[in-house]
């Protein structure tokens, strides 16, 4: 119960913490160009817009990296400018305050910079992933959506001939987190075609986050016994909030030559 609370709560910061940083870095931008615009001449405000180009055109260390510098370096240019002005307490309190606006503006930007490398380098994880998906699906068993419809249409043509009944079992996984689809079909996959009879039943990706099991010659307890088998590697391998998440059916096959309707999408 804690280990899923947990992952929820992870689940509802990975959604919001963009939202959020974006809303600090545009409150404290507009509160900081309010305070300012009288003193500084708006072409400065193009520093602003460079900042920001930096931080998001390298890697996280190298954002951080700035942040640090900005931070220590704007301290010691109002210490300056201090001195050699001879602020008032009043001055140097209002600095004070426009320059924690500015620590809370930079730290939102570094944040956005943060995550959106983040994103950035899951997104080439999966990519690879993907890859790897495409190799298990040719080197294992699981097929290709047209490579299942052919296989498909011959066993259930022959199934007719012999009067067999069977089932087509499918699982979706498009209600999952969007971040862990693709890792989640590529271990699913796995389970599947480890589940099942080899060389009889046949697995194949029939939509984009969509894996279809074709079970030939069965009945309603063969397909329970698959079913139970599958669930419990499911259950060793996922939080139960994934796994009700993940759509199950199961369609009776009896004298059909075709696929039925919608398990190819």
């Amino acid at each position: 119960m804690g280990g899923a609370m947990r992952m929820w709560k992870s689940g509802v910061w990975n959604q919001l913490k963009i939202p959020i940083a974006s809303i600090f870095w545009l409150l404290t931008m507009v509160v900081l160009i309010m305070g300012t615009y009288n003193e500084i001449p708006i072409s400065a405000y193009f520093v602003f817009a460079v900042i920001a180009l930096l931080f998001f055109i390298g890697s996280d260390r190298l954002a951080f990296f700035f942040y640090v510098i900005l931070t220590v370096g704007t301290v010691f240019a109002l210490l300056v400018i201090a001195f050699r002005d001879h602020w008032s307490p009043l001055d140097q309190g209002l600095a004070i305050g426009l320059h924690f606006l500015f620590l809370v503006h930079l730290f939102a930007l570094y944040s956005l910079s943060k995550y959106v490398y983040q994103f950035r380098s899951e997104n080439y994880f999966l990519t690879e992933r993907i890859l790897h998906l495409e190799g298990f699906i040719s080197e294992e068993g699981v097929l290709s959506r047209k490579e299942f419809e052919k296989q498909a249409a011959f066993i259930l043509a022959m199934m007719a001939r012999r009067k067999e009944t069977g089932y087509i079992v499918q699982i979706d996984l498009s209600e999952l987190p969007r971040m862990t689809k693709r890792t989640a079909l590529l271990s699913v996959g796995s389970i599947l075609h480890t589940e099942s009879r080899q060389h009889f039943d046949i697995i194949g990706k029939t939509g984009e986050f969509k894996l279809t099991i074709l079970l030939q010659n069965t009945n309603a307890d063969g397909l329970a016994i698959v079913n139970d088998r599958i669930e419990k590697r499911l259950r060793e391998i996922f939080q139960e909030h994934v796994l009700e998440r993940m759509k199950w059916t199961a369609t009776r096959i009896e004298g059909q030559t075709a696929l039925p309707e919608g398990v190819v999408s």
